[in-house]
């Protein structure tokens, strides 16, 4: 491999790039610019790196890019191996996709004896990201945009821009290959690449990605702190402090903090603690996934006593009781009477298959609205429940209870498409999915 080292054409030296890391390594290498020049940099700095390729089976001839990979590696010096993942077509593909990707790395770097899987997203991928958060309504931890590191995968690259890791391919006389989704304006990364950025940087005269990529990383720290305070508050809350229910104590266990909290909390540690711990701590408490911001709000209404409980997402009751908080799995859920349903995502359970999806333009032919409907995305939310009814049919609802879609005959009016819909929640329902 030709040497980097005395014309590196990146802007912060190797030694600071890769500082904690041990070889050897997983380099997530798709063959694009990006990972092509992130294997490169961590050969250069001595890390034993292993490429490994994932492929999907997503397009015509991404098979053969493993073999492309291949001798990318080969010319560099570094060890290689190829990957494949099985992903059923259908809504939400990307992040199904990512997630068995993410799964397939992980099991290789367990393989190889590898200390992380380094990944090659970039100071421009950080701004899109944070911008992306923006689009959906994140709060702090959204515009704090990717981690460094979380767990064994690390991005090495967020302080550096795409243009330097395309210079670096050059310099090593590269070719790499190019994903035609990057250049497809449908999918609302690339189009805030092509279009908004340039446009906000034009107007704004300045490198908006470097304010953004900076912007996370301060807004990062403050997250990590809120964090560690919240957990603090979420630890009182669980012993029973300030006089709430103090003679019951938490039900926890060693681990995550959520976790370690219990089912119960004393409601006056929440209620008296500042609005932004308070919420950080419910979220902490609720645990992995992530609750929505609503769902959260919900539970502190619930604490204040404005609400004696709320469903949320996934069949958690949460009800206030004796001045404290107590958290159980819903009845219905329980049973088999109810089926959690991601929006957009698909779900099997009371004998059905839901698959919804989203669509930025309105339908061209609108189905009837029994076994297919289309309702406003931002009107429905991300999380339904399907319930059972007692004349044996089925109701989607929203956490709360509130019907979205009595299947086989209608949608709730709040959900209908307006002149103002901007995006297109598309449900569908067919017969034939495993009970419970």
């Amino acid at each position: 491999m030709p040497p980097l080292t005395g014309g590196n054409p990146l802007r912060l030296p190797l030694a600071e790039l890769f500082a904690g890391l041990r070889g050897p390594v997983v380099v997530a290498c798709s063959g694009g610019p990006d990972s092509l020049a992130l294997l490169a940099l961590s050969a250069e700095a001595g890390l034993d790196p292993v490429a490994v390729h994932v492929d999907h089976g997503a397009r015509a001839g991404s098979a053969a890019e493993a073999g492309v990979v291949g001798r990318f590696a080969e010319k560099l010096g570094t060890g290689f191996a190829a990957e494949r993942v099985a992903v059923a077509p259908g809504p939400n593909f990307e992040a199904r996709a990512r997630e068995a990707r993410y799964h397939a790395l992980e099991q290789a770097r367990a393989r190889l004896g590898a200390s992380a899987v380094l990944v090659g997203h970039t100071r421009d991928d950080q701004a899109e990201t944070v911008l992306l958060n923006v689009l959906r309504g994140a709060g702090l931890s959204g515009l704090a945009g990717m981690p460094a590191r979380r767990g064994t995968v690390v991005r090495p690259l967020l302080g550096v821009p795409r243009a330097d890791l395309a210079a670096v391919c050059r310099r090593l006389g590269l070719a790499p290959l190019e994903d035609p989704m990057n250049a497809d304006p449908a999918h609302r990364r690339v189009w805030l690449r092509r279009e908004v950025i340039p446009a906000l940087e034009t107007g704004a005269a300045r490198d908006l990605r470097a304010v953004l990529a900076r912007q996370a990383g301060v807004a990062r720290a403050d997250a990590e702190v809120l964090d560690g305070l919240a957990a603090e508050l979420l630890a009182r809350a669980a012993a029973g402090e300030a006089g709430d229910g103090a003679g019951e104590a938490g039900e926890g266990v060693a681990g995550e903090p959520g976790r370690a909290a219990g089912r119960s909390l004393a409601v006056g540690p929440l209620v008296g603690a500042p609005v932004a711990l308070a919420r950080r701590a419910v979220r902490l408490w609720l645990g992995p996934p992530p609750p929505s911001s609503a769902e959260v709000e919900k539970v502190l209404a619930v604490a204040r006593g404005e609400r004696l409980a709320v469903e949320l997402a996934g069949g958690t009751t949460v009800r206030r009781s004796g001045g404290r908080l107590h958290r159980r799995a819903s009845p219905d859920l329980a049973a088999g009477r109810a089926l959690t349903v991601d929006l957009p995502g698909t779900a099997s359970g009371l004998g059905l298959d839901v698959v919804s999806w989203v669509e930025r333009a309105a339908p061209v032919r609108w189905p009837d609205g029994r076994w297919t409907a289309v309702v406003d995305a931002d009107a429905a939310g991300d999380r339904a429940v399907l319930r059972a009814r007692a004349d044996g049919g089925a109701v989607l609802t929203d956490p709360d209870g509130s019907p979205l879609w009595v299947l086989g005959y209608r949608v709730a009016d709040r959900v209908r498409v307006s002149p103002g819909t901007r995006r297109f929640l598309w449900l569908t329902v067919e017969t034939g999915g495993p009970e419970g």
